[in-house]
């Protein structure tokens, strides 16, 4: 894909009601140190990052009630990703995508570092789209806004590898996929039964979930050094192990070993 066309999903929010404790699960069991931090007073949120390779997984905490992030905890219980956020050459071409489909932003912010774009979540369906755009080098390990200008010392895969795409559940996943196909320009295939969005990096896959009566953004996969090791780390920790991972954070992480 040429470098003016490309979608690359570089960005996975979680959200938590404890930041300090989330932080201490998170940095045993990826191995990594937070990489920035920072408190939002006008989105009511305080968060923080790892940089995971040329990727990123934020965690955000509500700081009052009835902000967006305090909403999201209650209604899902705990359950589910806050947002995917995606790097793109044009945030104004997925833009006019996204309107084509009926879905509205929610919140845009430009200015000459980076560009970001925001899309309602109610119309998205399962959790919130954001389309960014970062001036500079367009690299995986070029330059990235969010994370401040010290991100690239905090990068080891002595532990955790990459994180390869995310799996967003669904008792509808073939007009899901098919919105999201459309809003990130890239095809729906079939793999194994499953609809994938294959982007210039990572990949959405949709599974159907009609017992589960809602969508929400279930699992991150992720490659480690040592699947089994990061495992016993996530146990160690107190979180539940399962058969391909562990759950933390409302989601699941499926582990694979790096290559």
């Amino acid at each position: 894909m040429s470098s003016n066309n490309y979608v690359r999903l570089r960005q996975i929010c979680l959200a938590a009601a404890d930041i300090t404790e989330t932080e201490r699960v998170f940095s045993h069991i990826l191995g990594l140190d937070v990489c920035h931090r920072s408190e939002l007073a006008n989105f009511g949120l305080e968060n923080i990052m790892y940089a995971i390779n040329g990727c990123f997984l934020e965690i955000v905490a509500p700081t009052k009630e009835n902000t967006a992030v305090d909403r999201f905890l209650s209604r899902n219980k705990g359950r589910g990703g806050y947002m995917a956020i995606f790097d793109c050459a044009d945030i104004d071409r997925h833009k006019s995508l996204a309107a084509e489909a009926g879905v509205d932003p929610i919140f845009e912010r430009r200015n000459e570092k980076a560009d970001l774009l925001q899309l309602n979540p109610k119309q998205t369906g399962a959790t919130m789209m954001e389309f960014d755009h970062h001036y500079g080098d367009d690299t995986m390990l070029g330059h990235y806004e969010w994370a401040g200008e010290d991100w690239h010392g905090y990068v080891s895969t002595e532990v955790t590898g990459d994180i390869l795409g995310i799996e967003i559940s669904s008792p509808g996943p073939e007009a899901r996929a098919k919105l999201w196909s459309h809003i990130c320009d890239r095809p729906v295939t079939m793999q194994g039964g499953t609809r994938e969005i294959d982007l210039d990096y990572g990949y959405i896959r949709f599974t159907d979930t009609s017992e589960q009566g809602r969508e929400l953004f279930t699992a991150i996969d992720l490659t480690a050094n040592n699947p089994e090791e990061m495992k016993a780390r996530a146990k160690a920790v107190g979180c539940t192990v399962t058969d391909a991972g562990f759950n933390f954070c409302g989601v699941e992480f499926r582990l694979t070993p790096a290559a």
